[in-house]
């Protein structure tokens, strides 16, 4: 059970492309659409859903490749006014001053530039947030990977920390030792259990049984996990509060809060994070499952 196999990249997520005009400037962009995929991956604590045939997120922002401008594939149609040029090449050179390399984003810098360009275009904070919510998924999808048989929810991913804990009182060789902290660090991650998540990744970097290899594996899950993630995630923040005090159908306004909730939660944020897990939880109109995760973060909150 503990062997939580990564998945091959072979298994990629069907989709196909086309090439259609960049809305800013000249030249051509490629965008991507998903032609087969699954839920079998499982999902999080913040609903970030997994299919075990990889990810669409990574692909569904196109950046165009002589300017950066970059949207989601159905944005892509969208008249641009000559008066946002201007706002525009500033949110993209502001989210390029924060690239490690200015000439070759990673896909969460380029769901940032959309996220800033949205922001200047003045579209919906909810679609702001989602953006900066998958920046934030598609750096924990390098973070953690796949898992055979998937991972529903953060009650999955808590039974499997306690079977985990179970193991380590064992008398155990330092391959399984390492074995367990990692897809336990991995395991707590998916299901926003930060401090487990954090102790199991230090324990796995004290150990002297990791290779070169899974010791930058490990010090990239921290790194992703911790900063880059907690970046986008702060930004998804304010938006996300902007969603749920402004108007809305009751299915998005309610996912938002939900959202919120556990982001600020993934962020240690407790006090901010109970008050919205309480307004989902005894919200009449709420979907069952997300007031049954409301009830269960509820009761972990501050573990």
């Amino acid at each position: 059970m503990l062997l939580l196999t990564l998945l091959s990249a072979a298994l990629a997520t069907g989709i196909s492309s086309e090439s259609v005009p960049c809305p800013l400037g000249e030249g051509t962009v490629k965008r991507f659409h998903k032609v087969s995929s699954n839920t079998l991956g499982g999902y999080d604590s913040d609903l970030a859903a997994y299919s075990t045939r990889g990810q669409f997120r990574t692909h569904a922002v196109s950046t165009c490749p002589d300017n950066f401008f970059s949207a989601l594939g159905h944005r892509l149609d969208m008249p641009l006014l000559e008066r946002d040029h201007a706002p525009i090449k500033t949110a993209i050179e502001a989210a390029r001053s924060e690239w490690i390399d200015r000439e070759n984003p990673t896909v969460w810098e380029r769901y940032d530039t959309a996220a800033r360009i949205a922001l200047a275009l003045n579209q919906a904070p909810v679609e702001v947030a989602n953006l900066y919510l998958n920046a934030a998924w598609t750096a924990r999808d390098a973070a953690v990977g796949i898992y055979v048989g998937g991972l529903s929810g953060p009650e999955a991913a808590k039974d499997i920390l306690r079977l985990g804990k179970a193991e380590l009182e064992k008398k155990l060789t330092p391959e399984a030792l390492k074995m367990i902290h990692y897809n336990m660090a991995r395991v707590a991650h998916r299901g926003g259990f930060v401090t487990a998540r954090k102790d199991h990744i230090k324990a796995f970097l004290a150990l002297s049984a990791p290779t070169a290899e899974e010791r930058a594996a490990g010090e990239r899950l921290m790194h992703l996990s911790q900063d880059i993630e907690t970046r986008y995630q702060e930004r998804a923040v304010s938006l996300l509060k902007a969603t749920i005090n402004g108007p809305g159908d009751t299915t998005r306004l309610v996912r938002a809060e939900y959202q919120l909730a556990d982001t600020l939660r993934r962020l240690n944020r407790f006090p901010e994070a109970r008050g919205h897990f309480e307004a989902v939880r005894d919200n009449a109109e709420a979907p069952d499952e997300l007031r049954e995760l409301s009830r269960f973060l509820l009761s972990e909150i501050g573990q």
